[in-house]
C-alpha cells in the first residue's frame, strides 16, 4: 500500500521544475533575491503538500514531510546556484550594455574627431596652399622689382651719359664760344683803334647781337657808341650809349657812356638835355673822372 520515495517524490519535483522555470522568466522582473527564494519555496511547498496532505498517514506523513524538507532544502540550495549563476549572468550582461555604452561613445569620439581631423587637414591644406601662393606671388613681385630695378638702373646709367655728354657739348661749345667770342671782341676793337670806326660799329653791333648775356656785351656796346659818335652818327650814338647804361648799370664805364650821351647831345643842340645828363653823371658818379670833366663843361655853361 505504501508507495515508494520516488513515487511520492516525482510530482513534486515535476511541480519543482515547472516553478524553476517560471522563476527564470521572472528573473528579469523581480531581482530581490528573498523575493524570488519565497515564490520558489511557496510554489513548492504548496504543490508538494497539496498533492500529498491525503496519501499519507500521520507518521509516514511526518517521515515523508521530513523528507520533502530535506529535499526542499536540496532544491532551495540549487535554486539559490542557479539564481546566484542567473545574478552573475545579469551582471555580465549589464557589465556587456555598460561596455557597449561605452564603446558607442568611443565610436562618436572617434567620429567626431576624426572629423575634427578632417577639417583641421582641410585647413592645414588650405593653408600650405596659400602660403604655396603667397610666396609665388612675392617671388613674382620680387623678379618684377628687380627687372624694374635694373631698367632704371639702365637708364639712369643712360640719362647719366647722356648728361655727361651734353655737359661736355656745353662746355665745348661754350669753349668754343668764348674762344670765338674773344676773338670776334678784339677784332671789333682792333678796327676801332685802326680809326676804321665803320668796321668797328658793325662789329660791335654783331658782337652785341651773337652775345647779348657775355660780360663784354657792355664794353661792346659802349665802343660802338663811340665808334657811331666818331662816324657823326650822333643819333646812333646816343641811342647805343643809353642802352649800354640801361643794360649794363654796373658797367665801370658807365659815367663814360653818360659824358658820351651829353656830348652826342651837345652835337645835336640840345644843350638842355646835355646838361641835365652831366648834373645826372655827377650826382651819381661824382669821383669819377668823367665827372670832374662834366663839372668843368657845366662851367663853362651856365644853366640857363
Amino acid at each position: 500500500m505504501a508507495r515508494s520515495v520516488r513515487e511520492v517524490l516525482l510530482p513534486a519535483l515535476c511541480q519543482a521544475r515547472r516553478a524553476g522555470h517560471r522563476v527564470g522568466r521572472l528573473v528579469e522582473h523581480c531581482r530581490g533575491r528573498q523575493a524570488l527564494r519565497v515564490a520558489v519555496m511557496a510554489a513548492l511547498a504548496g504543490g508538494t503538500l497539496a498533492a500529498h496532505a491525503g496519501v499519507f498517514d500521520d507518521d509516514e506523513a511526518r517521515q515523508r514531510i521530513e523528507q520533502l524538507r530535506n529535499q526542499l532544502q536540496l532544491i532551495q540550495k540549487s535554486v539559490d546556484g542557479r539564481f546566484g549563476s542567473l545574478e552573475a549572468q545579469v551582471q555580465d550582461r549589464s557589465a556587456l550594455i555598460e561596455l557597449g555604452s561605452t564603446i558607442d561613445k568611443l565610436r562618436d569620439e572617434l567620429a567626431r574627431m576624426r572629423g575634427q581631423f578632417e577639417v583641421m587637414a582641410n585647413r592645414i591644406e588650405q593653408a600650405e596652399r596659400r602660403q604655396k601662393d603667397f610666396y609665388a606671388d612675392l617671388d613674382n613681385r620680387l623678379r618684377r622689382m628687380e627687372r624694374a630695378q635694373e631698367e632704371r638702373a639702365k637708364e639712369d646709367l643712360a640719362r647719366n651719359d647722356k648728361l655727361k655728354e651734353d655737359k661736355e657739348a656745353r662746355e665745348r661749345a661754350e669753349q668754343e664760344s668764348a674762344a670765338a667770342e674773344g676773338k670776334a671782341y678784339e677784332a671789333a676793337l682792333a678796327a676801332y683803334k685802326a680809326a676804321d670806326y665803320k668796321a668797328a660799329a658793325q662789329q660791335f653791333e654783331a658782337f652785341v647781337a651773337a652775345w647779348p648775356e657775355s660780360p663784354l656785351a657792355g664794353n661792346a656796346q659802349y665802343w660802338n657808341g663811340n665808334a657811331l659818335f666818331s662816324l657823326k652818327d650822333y643819333k646812333g650814338a646816343k641811342a647805343a650809349q643809353q642802352k649800354m647804361v640801361a643794360s649794363s648799370p654796373d658797367n665801370p664805364r658807365v659815367p663814360d657812356a653818360l659824358l658820351s650821351i651829353a656830348s652826342a647831345q651837345a652835337e645835336l643842340g640840345d644843350t638842355k638835355a646835355e646838361q641835365a645828363t652831366l648834373k645826372d653823371l655827377v650826382a651819381r658818379f661824382p669821383k669819377s673822372p668823367a665827372a670832374d670833366q662834366a663839372k668843368q663843361r657845366l662851367a663853362r655853361r651856365p644853366a640857363r
